[in-house]
């Protein structure tokens, strides 16, 4: 949706500004963070326009997402007060995958090799010789004792099988 199909978000957003900054400001007390607070606010609304249809007092919806985004800032403030700007952050999240991520990427895994296990063999067999083995067109094509340009056709026959297979299951 453009802005011209839905220009009262800006409007609205312009219209409350003002007070939502001073709202902002009184949860946070720092006026770079309340900048910040503003701008993401209205990101949030305009990255998700085409979900606020049904939205009649957009004013309202603006200033309950302000306030929100401002008492989620001083709960992260009071959980992490020793650190110091957003670089320490990394030390203390956990960077190992969760649970559904590592259930999504083993989905995802078995999707992508049942969709190699059943290209033609010998397009199977240059997509990994390429992919999981790094090697040149050239180089595949000495080992299998073939022309580097029948390489590069049998790769596109299996990459096309990838990316219609993939296509299909979205």
């Amino acid at each position: 949706m453009t802005s011209a199909q839905r220009p009262e978000i800006l409007d609205t957003f312009l219209d409350v500004r003002a007070r939502l900054s001073a709202v902002i400001y009184r949860r946070v007390g720092c006026a770079a963070t309340t900048a910040d607070l503003l701008q993401d606010t209205f990101l949030r609304f305009w990255e998700r326009r085409s979900l606020l249809r049904e939205v009649a007092d957009l004013a309202g919806y603006f200033m309950t997402t302000g306030r929100n985004l401002a008492l989620d800032h001083q709960r992260r403030k009071r959980i992490a007060p020793f650190v110091d700007g957003i670089d320490g952050l990394e030390t203390i999240s956990d960077p190992s995958p969760s649970a559904e991520q590592i259930a999504i990427g083993v989905h995802e895994l078995r999707r992508i090799s049942s969709i190699i296990d059943n290209m033609p063999p010998r397009a199977r067999q240059i997509f990994l010789m390429s992919r999981v083995d790094g090697l040149t067109y050239a180089e595949i094509g000495t080992r299998l004792g073939i022309s580097p340009k029948t390489v590069f056709s049998h790769m596109i026959v299996a990459l096309e099988r990838l990316r219609s297979a993939m296509l299909e299951d979205e």
